[in-house]
């Protein structure tokens, strides 16, 4: 069945904070930025603590997720930022290999502006291909859409396939994220529709790497990326049954990245052993 946990903070070091976290919320799996999620340049890695982390999750059967900081653009059309964000996602990948995590998560991106989009479809093969080409061995980047403001190269169902497409490399993996697909105007509202949804696009990519499940403060294709805990927002509890209801989904690593995260965590190792139970 699928791995559940959340996003952890790791401020106080990974052997400190972030083992005390994973504990407190029983988490199963863990994600946390190695660094300012919103800034460009990481600080200095503690090898002994990463790896000391690496261990403990390996004894321990936790998987570990790096997401790269939101600044990263590898769609933009200013060369400067560019540049910057393919320098600081290797960066990543290179810390992910010594933390021992499966994978580095990336937003898609955006062209800025309408007009680029087709032109930054077109580089994706040259502007990650080399870099993946040098990364280390282990962490597999994995592109997560958005919620389809600011120009997104992907977003909802079909902008997302149209980016793998584009991009066409099988070493990218898909990270789907329940309230951006909401905000980008896909309908989850009942189990069988975010059923459908998961099923169709991880059919369509080829893959489904990583599920992050989070509520929505905001209404159906409001394309605004405002999570809320799990059962506070419009989504609801309701369509939450429909991640454990198909084969597809069933080994799907699934994260919630909200400050309530035990409840959201606990809620849906509820709804796990309720489908298991049914089997």
């Amino acid at each position: 069945m699928a791995p559940i946990g959340a996003a952890i903070r790791v401020s106080g070091g990974l052997m400190k904070t972030g083992v005390r976290e994973t504990r407190e919320i029983g988490a199963e799996v863990v994600q946390f930025f190695s660094g300012n999620p919103r800034g460009w340049k990481a600080p200095a890695l503690d090898v002994a603590d990463a790896s000391a982390f690496r261990d403990y999750c390996g004894e321990v059967g936790v998987s570990v997720y790096i997401h790269a900081p939101y600044l990263l653009n590898v769609g933009s059309p200013d060369s400067v930022v560019l540049a910057n964000s393919v320098a600081a996602l290797a960066e990543c990948l290179r810390r992910a290999a010594v933390v021992g995590a499966l994978g580095v998560i990336l937003h898609a991106g955006s062209s800025i502006t309408p007009d680029f989009r087709d032109e930054a479809l077109r580089r994706l093969p040259d502007v990650l291909g080399p870099l993946l080409d040098a990364a280390p061995a282990g962490p597999r980047l994995l592109i997560e859409p958005t919620a389809g403001g600011g120009a997104a190269l992907a977003s909802d169902s079909a902008s997302t396939v149209e980016y793998f497409a584009a991009l066409g490399d099988e070493r990218v993996g898909l990270c789907l994220d329940t309230c951006h697909l909401h905000a980008a105007g896909e309908n989850l509202s009942t189990p069988s529709r975010l059923t459908k949804v998961l099923r169709e696009l991880a059919r369509d990519v080829g893959r489904l790497d990583l599920l992050h499940v989070n509520d929505s403060q905001d209404v159906r294709g409001s394309k605004r990326d405002r999570h809320a805990s799990l059962g506070t927002g419009v989504l609801g509890t309701a369509p939450l049954p429909g991640l454990f209801g198909s084969p597809v989904l069933r080994k799907v690593p699934m994260l919630v990245e909200t400050p309530e995260a035990g409840a959201g965590v606990g809620l849906l190792k509820e709804l796990r052993a309720a489908r298991g139970a049914t089997r």
